[in-house]
């Protein structure tokens, strides 16, 4: 097989640019497909030139079914198709039917893999935006969409081109050496981390209890304070979680806390810091 290659950045960035229309194109019957064939066409019109038949022809084969994460790990299945397709187009030695089976055995892993990071990312990135927006700053939901954006071009960019040059021996490696295990795992420690703070500075409940020991009266709050600080935020949010796990109804969640909170608050026992 020729090293030489015939297609040049110019095609291969906009099949990447491209690539992003495949669910713009969207339909039930083959998902992904048609804005896989719009993604290809870059590459179709430069591999096989003044040849409008076959081009077409080539175009054909993508409007199969088709379904993976667009936007940030499955443009690796993008770049290793256009480097199929460039070889079948210089030596012949790739088969139509290989390309195919590569992209539909692909398409499930990679899915796994991309919607992982993708709800990863977009929870944390949502998180401290949504923290700068109940502070009031606006900066947050327009800092959201900057570094989701910025985040999700350089994942996809990469992935595309690491799939270009290296092929799907890159993506098995991926799964067979459980990298994505330990990219998983790290982003999830940072996820916790910053949902942790948020219930820390968001949930603004205390407790106004006070004790008199004859002439000195002792805050509770203040006790717990010294022993472990927001540890009211902390019960309340590990009481909503272990409603979630226990499966029970948005509504009836919603209903309890609504209970809790008026009845502490009559009490004297919770109370809301202003």
């Amino acid at each position: 097989m020729s090293n030489q290659t015939i297609l040049t950045k110019k095609e291969l960035l906009k099949t990447w640019a491209l690539n992003f229309s495949s669910e713009a194109a969207y339909n039930y019957e083959r998902l992904q497909a048609l804005g896989q064939a719009n993604a290809m066409v870059p590459v179709v019109r430069k591999l096989y030139p003044n040849d409008k038949n076959k081009q077409c022809e080539e175009l054909k084969k993508y409007l199969t079914f088709f379904n993976t994460e667009p936007s940030f790990c499955g443009l690796g299945i993008t770049g290793i198709t256009v480097a199929m397709e460039e070889a079948r187009a210089k030596d012949g030695d790739v088969s139509p039917e290989s390309i195919a089976s590569i992209r539909s055995g692909l398409m499930g892993p990679v899915a796994g893999i991309g919607d992982t990071l993708q709800a990863i990312i977009y929870s944390i990135l949502a998180a401290v935006a949504c923290n700068m927006a109940v502070e009031g700053n606006i900066l947050g939901p327009i800092l959201f969409e900057i570094f989701y954006k910025v985040i999700m071009i350089v994942i996809s960019l990469n992935m595309f081109f690491i799939g270009y040059r290296k092929g799907k021996s890159f993506i098995l490696d991926i799964l067979k050496k459980g990298m994505m295990d330990k990219l998983t795992d790290m982003f999830g420690l940072i996820g916790l981390m910053v949902v942790g703070g948020m219930a820390a500075s968001r949930v603004a409940v205390y407790t106004p209890l006070k004790i008199e020991v004859g002439k000195i009266t002792i805050s509770f709050q203040e006790l717990l304070n010294t022993l472990i600080p927001c540890l009211i935020p902390l019960l309340l949010t590990l009481g909503v979680l272990h409603m979630v796990n226990k499966k029970i109804k948005p509504n009836t969640m919603i209903l309890i806390i609504f209970v809790v909170g008026i009845v502490g608050f009559y009490t004297n026992i919770l109370n809301v810091i202003k």
